[in-house]
């Protein structure tokens, strides 16, 4: 069995520009709702008033929260996203707490389009098509070696 997944070291990169992103726009919001009261925009004076909370616990403390919702977006791209287990027999595709298997005899073929696998049938209805982690190379000689249509280059 030969199982395609995203790996560690991307799921980490992704946990931390995340959370660090999230961290950058609770320090950046003071700066951004000033900015934006200076403008002709509705409600200016309550952009400006949100703006000027200066306190310790909110200086803190507005980074720290923005810094775990970043972090609860992360998690939730990396657990959904898609792992295939590939045997001579079926493909088993995992996406988050969702799981199905695609038996040999209903692939008619597979590809990679940008940064898709595409899974079809023999009469071409779609059976997967989502992005999967890994290198052309890799993806395509997994499913070579299981003896499934590769059809690609």
């Amino acid at each position: 069995m030969t199982e395609i997944r995203m790996p560690f070291d991307t799921k980490a990169v992704i946990w931390v520009f995340c959370g660090a992103a999230g961290a950058g726009l609770g320090f950046a919001i003071p700066w951004l709702l000033q900015f934006a009261a200076k403008h002709p925009l509705p409600y200016a004076d309550t952009l400006k008033f949100l703006g000027s909370f200066d306190s310790p616990l909110m200086v803190i403390g507005r980074p720290a929260a923005l810094a775990v919702v970043g972090l609860v977006i992360a998690f939730f791209i990396t657990y959904h996203s898609a792992t295939l287990r590939i045997s001579d027999e079926s493909i088993t595709i995992i996406e988050g707490d969702d799981s199905r298997v695609i038996t040999r005899e209903q692939v008619g073929g597979a590809f990679r389009h940008g940064g898709k696998v595409r899974i079809e049938s023999p009469q071409g209805r779609v059976l997967f098509d989502d992005d999967v982690e890994g290198k052309k190379a890799t993806i395509a000689s997994a499913f070579r070696k299981h003896g499934y249509p590769w059809e690609g280059a």
